[in-house]
């Protein structure tokens, strides 16, 4: 699985199971509490799907977590030195990032399928791009690809901060 995912184009690749971030649920609600989502009203409409995997999706077994670096070739501070050039983030750069990662998602996913074959007549896999109610930099910190930072991003040795998930 490992190769396929990387001729998709992601660069790492971690297995968890769905209740392995049993902090993620009162830490949503700590937050939400707070009001720190501010006119974010979804963050609440979804919480209880959003604060554990299994309430969106009681049958699911195992998280697949993939990662895909979007990190530079050059250095995106030294464009601040060049004031009359606008600077865009990094991320926003190219093509939308959820169409480009939920393609590839689609993918693995579809090989994921194809290998089960009669072994595993019925399994099912679904894909989410940080667009569905899914807590995934908690979900990729317990499966081993970094950890969350103070600034909520996760965090790899390898890729620093510079990761789709």
């Amino acid at each position: 699985m490992l190769a396929r995912a990387r001729e998709a184009g992601f660069d790492a690749i971690r297995i968890t199971l769905p209740d392995a971030a049993p902090e993620a649920a009162p830490n949503l609600r700590q937050w939400l509490g707070q009001g720190r989502h501010g006119d974010m009203v979804w963050m609440e409409e979804t919480e209880a799907r959003r604060a554990e995997a299994l309430t969106l999706w009681p049958e699911v077994r195992s998280v697949i977590m993939l990662a895909m670096n979007y990190g530079p070739d050059d250095d995106p501070m030294a464009r601040l030195t060049r004031i009359s050039e606008g600077v865009i983030s990094v991320y926003a750069r190219h093509r939308d990032y959820h169409d480009l990662v939920k393609s590839r998602l689609k993918q693995v996913a579809r090989w994921i399928v194809e290998q089960s074959g009669a072994e595993v007549p019925d399994v099912q896999v679904k894909v989410f791009v940080d667009t569905a109610p899914v807590m995934e930099k908690p979900l990729a910190a317990a499966a081993g690809l970094g950890w969350q930072g103070k600034h909520t991003n996760l965090v790899s040795r390898t890729f620093g901060s510079w990761l789709f998930l």
